[in-house]
């Protein structure tokens, strides 16, 4: 048996960079456009996006520089798999929500869109890399 990494795991860490970078970048891009604005009033829309795009990217680097690490791969699959499930009830309750409680509210779901989902992510990726997996 060898102990060789598979063909493809230096291909793999090469698009997991390479998509972090990009995600980085659309992040940093991003945020330095809407900080050199006259105004500052419109963060409550860029901020939540921006932090789940540079959630995303660092996600994307640490999954290219971990290696072959047992306890890395787990602490990093606890970090997507966690990220994701808090994202995805963070988007439900704050499209849904509005939905729900005023249904004339035509912006309503956009709360989740903006804000509880991307931020849920955020928080969601947090403490799966924080707790020990499993």
């Amino acid at each position: 048996m060898s102990l060789a990494p598979p063909a493809d795991f230096l291909m793999r860490r090469m698009a997991f960079a390479g998509l972090g970078t990009a995600l980085l970048a659309l992040a940093g891009w991003i945020t330095f456009r809407n900080l050199r604005l006259p105004s500052n009033d419109g963060w409550i829309f860029w901020v939540p996006s921006t932090s789940w795009l540079a959630t995303m990217g660092l996600l994307c680097w640490w999954s290219a520089v971990a290696g072959d690490r047992m306890e890395s791969r787990a602490r990093i699959r606890s970090s997507w798999r966690v990220g994701w499930l808090a994202g995805g009830v963070g988007l439900m309750v704050g499209f849904l929500g509005p939905l729900i409680l005023s249904p004339k509210a035509s912006l309503g779901p956009l709360l989740g869109i903006l804000l509880t989902g991307p931020l849920g992510f955020v928080l969601g990726a947090l403490v799966g890399g924080i707790r020990q997996p499993k």
